[in-house]
C-alpha cells in the first residue's frame, strides 16, 4: 500500500474537524500515514494561535496524529534547499514526502502544483 504524506493544513483540519475527509483520513483509514516533526511543530503553533486550543488539547491531538501516523524527524536543511518552490516554510514538508516515497497530501493547491516537480500530490 503507498504511503501518503500529511501536510500540516490536513492534520490541524483533522484535528478540528474543519473537514470531514481529513477526519476520516486520519483517524479512520487504513493507509499507511505520515508526516514529520516539521508538520507537527507548525500544527501545534496554529491549534494554539490560531484556534485557541488548550496546550492541554493541543497535547493529546498530538498524541493522536502520533498513533496514526509514522512521524519522521524534520529534514535537514541541505535537502530543503534543493527543493524550489515559493513558499520556503513548505521545503520541508515536500522533502518529508520525498523522503517518505509518498504522496503529498494538502489543501494547498500552490503548493500541490509546485510540489508535483518532485512528488506525487493529490487533497485527501
Amino acid at each position: 500500500m503507498a504511503a501518503l504524506f500529511l501536510d500540516t493544513n490536513v492534520l490541524v483540519y483533522a484535528i478540528t474537524c474543519r473537514d470531514r475527509n481529513a477526519v476520516n483520513l486520519l483517524f479512520h483509514s487504513d493507509y499507511r500515514l505520515v508526516t514529520n516533526e516539521y508538520a507537527i511543530k507548525e500544527a501545534r503553533r496554529i491549534l494554539y494561535r490560531a484556534y485557541g486550543h488548550s496546550q492541554e488539547d493541543i497535547g493529546e491531538a498530538i498524541d493522536r496524529i502520533r498513533g496514526r501516523c509514522i512521524v519522521l524527524p524534520t529534514p535537514s536543511a541541505e535537502s530543503c534547499r534543493k527543493i524550489i518552490i515559493d513558499d520556503h516554510s513548505d521545503r520541508p514538508i515536500v522533502a518529508g514526502a520525498i523522503a517518505a516515497r509518498a504522496t503529498l497530501l494538502t489543501y494547498d493547491h500552490k503548493l500541490r502544483v509546485q510540489a508535483k516537480r518532485y512528488v506525487e500530490t493529490a487533497t485527501p
